[in-house]
C-alpha cells in the first residue's frame, strides 16, 4: 500500500536529483526579475558581496522595485526611499541618509543613484564591498555581514528597546530571504545554511513569532526567557491585542479626552515595517498608529495603546484605531495572504473588544485610487474612505472583499438540499430584511449537476445593500454576480451543481428584499447520504472512529470531506477505504489544510493510510473519484485508532517491489529548464512499472492533472507541460507502486 507524505511548505528544500537544475543560466534568472543583469554585474565586480545579498536587501526595502520621485507620499509623513535598493536622500532629521553614504563610498553621483536602477544597484554593491573589505569579510559567510547591513541601513543606530527591535527586524528580514530555498532557486544563490536561531539568540522567538509575555523582571517569548543585556532589541506584550508585540512610543499620541472609539482605519506605510516602527518613535514626526503589520509573515507590533489617540488620520483621530501595513499602494506584492490573515485577526479582536464596532460594517466595495467618504455607517475602512482626507491608502491593490470575508470568517449557513424550492431574503416572504444582516444560504441539491435560480422579486437599497451569488459551495467559489437596487438578476445558473447566496445590508434603510425559485438537474441518479453537504474542508462532517461509515461519490464532481480527533493515548491511526465501486482516492490533512498522506492505487483496490505516533489533534479525510469516477453504490470508510503502532501489511507484487526498491532505490531525473507547452524528458533508474505523474506549484496547488504512465528503467519519458503555465519552480510527483518520488522542474 503506498502512503505519500507531501510537505508542500518545504518542497523546495528537497535535495535535488538533477545536476541540470544546479546549472541555472543567466537567461532564466533574467526572466524572473527585471534587474537580474544588474545584480549579476554587481556580483562580478564586487567579490565580497554574498550572492543573493543584494536581492535580499532590495526585496526587504522595495520588493525589488525602482522607487521614483512620483511614488505616493506616506500618509504618516515618513520619507520615501529611492531606487531598487530603497536608499534615503532625505531622512527628515530622523532617518540616516544612507543614499549620501552610498554615493560617498561608491563615487557615484546622488542623482544617478536616485534616478537610474543600474546605478542604484551598482553603487550600493560598491559601498557594501568597501565596508566588507575593510572588515575582511568573506562572501561565503553572510551571517558575519550584519555590521555592513547596519552601516548601510537608514534606521537610527540608537540604544533602547524600540530602535534595537527595528534594527533586528530589518536584519531578520534580510537573512530570512537568504535562508529560503525558493529564493535560492529563483535568484541563483547558494544555501548558506543560516541558523537564524543562533544568529538572533533569544530574540529569534520574538522576531519570528507574534506573542510575548512580560512580568516585572523578565520577558518571555514562546517560553524562552529574553535577555536584553545579550541582545540588540527588545519587545513587550500588548495589553490590547494579545498576539501583538508592544513597542509603545513615548510621544506622538495624546488622550482621547473621553471620545468613544467607533471606527477602525487601514493604512499603508509607503515603506518598511522596521522603518515604520522606528519612525513612530521619532518625536519630531508628529505621527503614529496603534499597530503595524509586517508583510512577510503578518507579525503585528503595537505602538500606541488603544485607550490613547494615535495621530494617523487628522481630525478623525479621536474616534479611530489605526493600523499601518508594510508596503506601497502601487505594489500589490506587499499585500500577502499572511498580512491579510493577521490584519483580519487584529480587526476581529477590535470588533470583540466592546467598542461597538460591528465586523459586518467592514467596507467591501471596489478598491480605488482616489478618496471618497463612505459615511459613518461603515466602521472598518481605509484611510481614503474617511472625510477630509487627501491620502489614498491602502489604494487600488487592497482586496476589500477578501478582507471582509476574513474579518467575518464564521458565517451561519443554511443548506437547502431539495431538488427545487424557493428562497427569500432574511425578512422572509412578506417582511423587509433588517439592518446589519449577513444571510448565507447554500443551495446544494443532492447529486445536482446544475442549479438555476429565477427571481420573481428583487428590491435592495441601491449601492448599500447587496446580494452576492457564487457558483459553488461557499463565498470562495467563482462569483456569478453582485446585485443591488431594483433591477432583477433574472435567471442565474450555477454549473457546479451548488449555488451560494450571501445577502449583506448596512446600518440603515430596509427594503422588501427578494424572492427566487430554484430548480436543479442531475438530481435523480444519486442516492442521499447523511454527510452531505461536505464538499470542502471547512464543511467537513464528523466521522465515527473505530466503526464503518458508508457514503457515496455521486455525481462525478462530488468530493467528500470528514473530520475526526485523535487522542494522546490512541495516537496510531489507520484510515481505510474499502468496498470501492470505482477508482476512488484517499487523502489525510491537518487542521491547517496541509496534505499529510495520500493513497492513490489504481482501480478498485482498497486504499490505506497509516500514521503512527500522530499528535493529538483534529484531522481531515478527503475521498474523491479519480478522473471523475463516480457510482451510486456506497463505499466504506473507517478510521481505526489504537495505542500500539500499526504494521503495514504487504503481499504479492507490491511486497516484492518494495524489497527490490530497498536494494536499488529509484532515482528520477528531468531536463531543466523547460518552457510552458514544451516537453521535458523524465528518466527513472531502478524502477520498472506503472506510475502516476502529478505537477504542482510550490504551494501544493495542482498545475496539471495526474496522468498514468508505464515506466521503463533508464528509458526517457516525454512529459508535456500545459500551455500558459506561469514561469517558476514546480514539483513533479511520481506515485510508484511502493512510494512517491519528487523532482523539481523549472519553467521559464
Amino acid at each position: 500500500m503506498k502512503q505519500t507524505l507531501l510537505l508542500w511548505v518545504g518542497l523546495l528544500g528537497l535535495t535535488p536529483t538533477l545536476q541540470a537544475q544546479t546549472a541555472r543560466t543567466a537567461t532564466t534568472i533574467a526572466a524572473e526579475t527585471p534587474y537580474a543583469a544588474d545584480f549579476a554585474e554587481a556580483y562580478r565586480r564586487y567579490s565580497t558581496v554574498p550572492r543573493g545579498m543584494l536581492e535580499a536587501v532590495a526585496y526587504t526595502q522595495t520588493h525589488i522595485r525602482h522607487i521614483t520621485a512620483e511614488e505616493t507620499e506616506s500618509c504618516m509623513g515618513m520619507p520615501l526611499p529611492s531606487g531598487v535598493m530603497g536608499l534615503f536622500a532625505n531622512g527628515k532629521g530622523y532617518f540616516r541618509e544612507n543614499l549620501q553614504l552610498v554615493a560617498k563610498l561608491s563615487d557615484v553621483s546622488v542623482e544617478a543613484i536616485k534616478t537610474d536602477p543600474r546605478s542604484n544597484i551598482l553603487a550600493y554593491a560598491a559601498a557594501y564591498h568597501r565596508l566588507a573589505t575593510e572588515r575582511k569579510l568573506s562572501a561565503k559567510t553572510p551571517a558575519k555581514h550584519l555590521p555592513v547591513l547596519l552601516a548601510l541601513s537608514e534606521l537610527p543606530l540608537e540604544k533602547g528597546a524600540v530602535s534595537s527591535f527595528a534594527l533586528d527586524s530589518h536584519l531578520y528580514s534580510v537573512l530570512l530571504f537568504l535562508s529560503k530555498a525558493e529564493n535560492q532557486q529563483r535568484y541563483g544563490f547558494p544555501d548558506y545554511r543560516l541558523d537564524l536561531g543562533a544568529i538572533f539568540g533569544a530574540n529569534f522567538r520574538v522576531l519570528s513569532a507574534g506573542t510575548t509575555q512580560v512580568s516585572e523582571r523578565q520577558v518571555q517569548a514562546n517560553g524562552q526567557v529574553f535577555n536584553p543585556d545579550g541582545s540588540v532589541s527588545s519587545a513587550t506584550t500588548s495589553a490590547d491585542y494579545g498576539p501583538a508585540l508592544t513597542d509603545l512610543t513615548t510621544c506622538n499620541y495624546s488622550s482621547r479626552s473621553g471620545t468613544a472609539i467607533t471606527h477602525y482605519a487601514i493604512h499603508t506605510v509607503q515603506g518598511t515595517y522596521a522603518g515604520c516602527i522606528s519612525w513612530f518613535k521619532n518625536c519630531s514626526a508628529q505621527v503614529s498608529a496603534h499597530y503595524v503589520v509586517r508583510s512577510s509573515d503578518g507579525q503585528v507590533t503595537q505602538m500606541v495603546s488603544e485607550a490613547n489617540k494615535a495621530w494617523h488620520i487628522g481630525n478623525e483621530n479621536p474616534y479611530t484605531i489605526g493600523t499601518e501595513h508594510e508596503g506601497y499602494v502601487n505594489d500589490a506584492s506587499w499585500y500577502t495572504t499572511a498580512m491579510y490573515t493577521s490584519s483580519a485577526a487584529l480587526a476581529r479582536d477590535i470588533v470583540g473588544s466592546g467598542y461597538g464596532i460591528n465586523g459586518l460594517r467592514t467596507f467591501y466595495g471596489a478598491a480605488t485610487t482616489g478618496t471618497f467618504s463612505t459615511g459613518a455607517c461603515v466602521k472598518i475602512k481605509g484611510h481614503q474612505h474617511y472625510p477630509n482626507q487627501t491620502h489614498t491608502d491602502p489604494g487600488v491593490n487592497w482586496n476589500w472583499e477578501k478582507f471582509y470575508t476574513l474579518v467575518n470568517n464564521a458565517p451561519t449557513v443554511s443548506t437547502l438540499t431539495a431538488a427545487s424550492g424557493t428562497v427569500y431574503d432574511a425578512g422572509g416572504a412578506s417582511a423587509n430584511y433588517a439592518d446589519d444582516v449577513r444571510q448565507c444560504q447554500l443551495i446544494a441539491p443532492t447529486g445536482a449537476t446544475s442549479v438555476s435560480l429565477t427571481f420573481s422579486s428583487f428590491d435592495l437599497e441601491s449601492n448599500y445593500d447587496h446580494l452576492l451569488v457564487f457558483n459553488g459551495a461557499n463565498n470562495q467559489a467563482p462569483l456569478i454576480g453582485k446585485y443591488s437596487g431594483t433591477t432583477s438578476p433574472g435567471t442565474l445558473t450555477a454549473s457546479s451543481g451548488k449555488m451560494f447566496l450571501e445577502l449583506r445590508s448596512d446600518c440603515a434603510t430596509n427594503r422588501p428584499g427578494f424572492a427566487a425559485s430554484w430548480a436543479s438537474t442531475g438530481t435523480s441518479s444519486c442516492p442521499t447520504d447523511s454527510y452531505e453537504a461536505n464538499e470542502t474542508l471547512a464543511a467537513s462532517k464528523a466521522l465515527g472512529v473505530n466503526v464503518n461509515n458508508t457514503a457515496y461519490i455521486c455525481p462525478a464532481t462530488d468530493v467528500d470531506w470528514y473530520k475526526f480527533t485523535s487522542t494522546s493515548t490512541n495516537n496510531n491511526l489507520k484510515i481505510t477505504l474499502t468496498t470501492l465501486p470505482a477508482d476512488y482516492e484517499l487523502e489525510l490533512y491537518n487542521a491547517s489544510g496541509t496534505l499529510l498522506y495520500s493513497s492513490t492505487l489504481a482501480g478498485t483496490s482498497a486504499e490505506t493510510i497509516t500514521y503512527n505516533g500522530a499528535p493529538a489533534a483534529t484531522y481531515y479525510v478527503k475521498v474523491y473519484g479519480y478522473s471523475g469516477a463516480t457510482s451510486s453504490t456506497a463505499y466504506t470508510l473507517r478510521v481505526s485508532t489504537q495505542s500500539t503502532a500499526w504494521r503495514a501489511a504487504q503481499s504479492g507484487a507490491i511486497a516484492q517491489a518494495s524489497r527490490l526498491n530497498e536494494r536499488e532505490p529509484a532515482v528520477v531525473t528531468i531536463t531543466n529548464p523547460v518552457e510552458a507547452g514544451a516537453s521535458a524528458w523524465l528518466t527513472v533508474s531502478g524502477y520498472d512499472g506503472p506510475a502516476d505523474l502529478t505537477l504542482r506549484d510550490t504551494r501544493g496547488q495542482l498545475a496539471k492533472a495526474s496522468i498514468h504512465a508505464d515506466i521503463k528503467a533508464n528509458e526517457p519519458l516525454s512529459y508535456t507541460l500545459p500551455t500558459g503555465l506561469r514561469p517558476g519552480m514546480y514539483v513533479v510527483a511520481l506515485q510508484l507502486q511502493t512510494h512517491v518520488e519528487y523532482v523539481k522542474l523549472l519553467v521559464q
